[in-house]
Formats: structure tokens, C-alpha cells, sequence
């Protein structure tokens, strides 16, 4: 999918849910309930991404130093920080229902390479690979129980992130006995996906609140482009190949955060 559908169906969702979180309480609803109505946080997370793909040469096909380019189950943990906000509203069987959006920075760097594995440059690189995420977003649905002061729930939606790829291309110097940088290509992919978690919510007062939650988000193969990759670092350093590096993303993360109510509570 283009990057430009892509965005356009962020922004659609993002009116749908504002709309939704516009109608579907108000603020009598947190005075007489304290799990109804709106609110908002931050959120510390920590978090673990795992890449997988194939890597080709640009006409498509396998072999030599672009399959070991190949993303091989690709990991890297990382802290972040985030925003949430949301609304709830409680159903007359007694089920808490609601719509939350998050934003959260999170760093994710990823990093394979192809290395020589004969002759004076064995060890050295021939072509690098570098995955970031900086960044994740969701829309979710909510559905939980109220146990007095304590709130259990589980949660599913939309997951959003962006995605830079960054290769380098090296090539041997039979002086130095050296493989050297000669240049860097990079490409950008917006990832869209789902989120499915689990959480608890604990009040400290009348407004606030400490959650912690587990969420799990998976994102659909992308495709990154480099199309002037050469076939290796030596002899055929003059051969043109390109590369195409298919693969996908999932993150899983554990966050805990501080959740402030709006309205006048109880």
C-alpha cells in the first residue's frame, strides 16, 4: 500500500475515533461512575522488536551476497515514553467498554550485515543493513470488569509505526587490505498492523490512577529498495545488482503509567 493511502486511512481512523470518544460518555458519567468517562497519561514502556525477512537482488532473484543480507530474526530491546487518551463507559450488564489512542517513543535500532568469509578481507564487511522504529502508535478497542478500585482488562486494534532502512555499501582496497565505506542508501516504510494486550488499572485517589499492561503488535512485510547495490565488496563491486528487502516487524512491550480522569469523579 502507497504511503499516501496509508496516511490517509491513519487520518480517517483518527476522526472516527475522536468522534467516538466525543459521543460516547460525558462528564455526569464520571461523576457517578470512576471507571466512565475521559482520560489521559503517560506511560513508560520497555519493549522487545524482532525483524524477519529475505533479502533478493533486485530483479527478484536469490543467491549469493544477497541472501546472507537477509534479516535472520533481527532483535533489539528498548525503553520508551508515551501518551495515552481515551473513554470509557460502563454498560448496564456491568461491562466497561472504551477507545484508547497512544503515541509512544520508542528507539528500536536493528543491524545485520554480509561479511567476507575468505582471503585477506575474511571478517570484514561487505554490505551493512540498519532497521530504526523510533516510534509506535495504536487505536484500540477496550472490554473490561471493574473489581471496586481495581479495573482488568483486555484490549485490541490498529497499530501504526514508521520504519528507516539503511544500507551501506563497502568495497575492498588490495592496499589497505581494507573493505571501505563508499556509500549509504536509505529507504522509508509505514507499517500498519494490530495490537492485542491485557492490562490492570489501580486508583490512588479521586483523579488518579496506576496502570501497567502488556501489548503485542505485529505489522504486515514491507519492502525496502536499494536499488544501487553492487554485488559484493571485490571483484564484483562493478556489478549493479540492487536489492529488495522484504520483511516484517513485531513488537512485544510491558508498560506501567499514570492515568489522570477528567471530571469530577467520586
Amino acid at each position: 500500500m502507497p504511503d499516501h493511502q496509508i496516511t490517509n486511512h491513519a487520518r480517517a481512523i483518527s476522526r472516527w475515533a475522536l468522534l467516538a470518544l466525543a459521543t460516547m460518555c460525558t462528564a455526569q458519567a464520571r461523576a457517578e461512575d470512576p471507571w466512565a468517562g475521559p482520560y489521559a497519561g503517560v506511560t513508560a514502556s520497555a519493549s522487545h522488536s524482532v525483524i524477519s525477512g529475505a533479502t533478493t537482488r533486485a530483479d527478484g532473484t536469490v543467491g549469493g551476497n544477497s541472501q546472507a543480507e537477509s534479516a535472520q530474526s533481527l532483535r533489539d530491546s528498548a525503553s520508551g515514553l508515551g501518551i495515552h487518551m481515551g473513554l470509557r463507559k460502563r454498560l448496564e450488564s456491568g461491562l466497561i467498554v472504551g477507545l484508547e489512542a497512544d503515541v509512544a517513543r520508542l528507539g528500536h535500532q536493528s543491524r545485520n550485515g554480509n561479511y567476507n568469509t575468505s582471503g585477506v578481507f575474511w571478517g570484514q564487511p561487505s554490505a551493512t543493513l540498519q532497521y530504526d522504529a523510533p516510534w509506535q502508535a495504536t487505536t484500540r478497542l477496550l472490554a473490561g470488569w471493574s473489581l471496586g478500585d481495581a479495573l482488568i482488562y483486555g484490549t485490541g486494534g490498529l497499530a501504526f509505526s514508521s520504519e528507516k532502512a539503511t544500507r551501506t555499501q563497502y568495497q575492498a582496497n588490495g592496499v589497505t587490505n581494507l573493505t571501505e565505506v563508499r556509500f549509504s542508501e536509505t529507504d522509508r516504510q509505514n507499517r500498519i498492523g494490530h495490537a492485542l494486550g491485557a492490562g490492570a488499572q489501580w486508583r490512588l485517589g479521586r483523579v488518579w490512577s496506576l496502570r501497567a499492561e502488556y501489548l503485542h503488535t505485529r505489522f504486515r512485510d514491507e519492502t525496502f529498495r536499494f536499488p544501487d547495490a553492487r554485488g559484493g565488496a571485490q571483484g564484483s563491486y562493478t556489478s549493479v545488482q540492487g536489492r529488495l528487502a522484504n520483511n516484517g516487524l513485531h513488537m512485544n512491550a510491558v508498560r506501567v503509567g499514570v492515568t489522570y480522569a477528567f471530571g469530577q469523579g467520586r
